[in-house]
């Protein structure tokens, strides 16, 4: 898989700096893996025969490729550290063809079991004569496990699916996460996909870096 480190660069003025063109962009944080793609036929589908043969039936109407690509995260500790990143895709129809959709999608959640603990206090409060005056207090500690999510796709069935990254209490935006899906296409079309990847960090406001790749990926007949 061919791999794409990403100079992102900011979305706007940089929220205080006097030159946009001066802001740094968010440099040697994300690494790009791919995207590949395979035309999923009868023929490569042959190892699961029920799919092989959904995939004869279909081959008159539409066309099935599976789409893979990897993100990549410089490990911690890296300041300003990632709040997010968010890789899009997005398949252009053409005006006489029905719309290309993500049949499937993989991973479509991922998250961190937290451990959260909220304590609870009730102190009734009088005020007698200009004198405060406490009746006491009650407390009680309640810890119970969240679900935050690392990763979740967003887009199913559309011709816009994504995926979203956020760190999380447990963990930092770190490693390699590969992703895939299967794009469902009209038969015998070509079709490009472009890949969009913004990221977002504290310095110390919210920044948002954005970079859309120049090559989009073409899904045909021929793959």
């Amino acid at each position: 898989m061919p791999q794409h480190e990403l100079d992102l660069p900011p979305d706007d003025a940089s929220r205080g700096d006097r030159d946009p063109e001066s802001a740094p962009p968010l440099a040697g944080r994300i690494t790009l893996g791919g995207p590949t793609s395979l035309r999923l036929t009868a023929d490569e589908l042959s190892s699961d025969p029920e799919i092989a043969r959904f995939a004869a039936a279909e081959a008159g109407r539409h066309a099935y490729h599976l789409v893979r690509l990897a993100l990549t995260f410089a490990p911690t500790p890296q300041r300003p550290r990632l709040e997010f990143v968010h890789v899009a895709l997005g398949v252009a129809a053409k005006p006489d063809e029905p719309e290309p959709v993500a049949h499937s999608m993989d991973p479509m959640r991922l998250s961190d079991p937290v451990e959260i603990t909220r304590t609870r206090r009730l102190g009734p409060q009088l005020s007698l004569l200009g004198a405060d005056a406490a009746l006491g207090e009650v407390g009680r500690s309640v810890r119970y496990t969240a679900h935050q999510p690392l990763v979740e796709a967003l887009g199913l069935h559309t011709s816009s699916p994504a995926w979203e990254f956020r760190r999380t209490r447990a963990h930092e935006l770190s490693g390699c996460h590969p992703l895939s899906l299967v794009l469902r296409t009209p038969a015998d079309s070509v079709t490009d996909v472009t890949l969009t990847v913004s990221a977002g960090v504290r310095v110390p406001l919210l920044r948002r870096f954005t970079r859309r790749l120049p090559d989009p990926l073409r899904l045909e007949a021929t793959l």
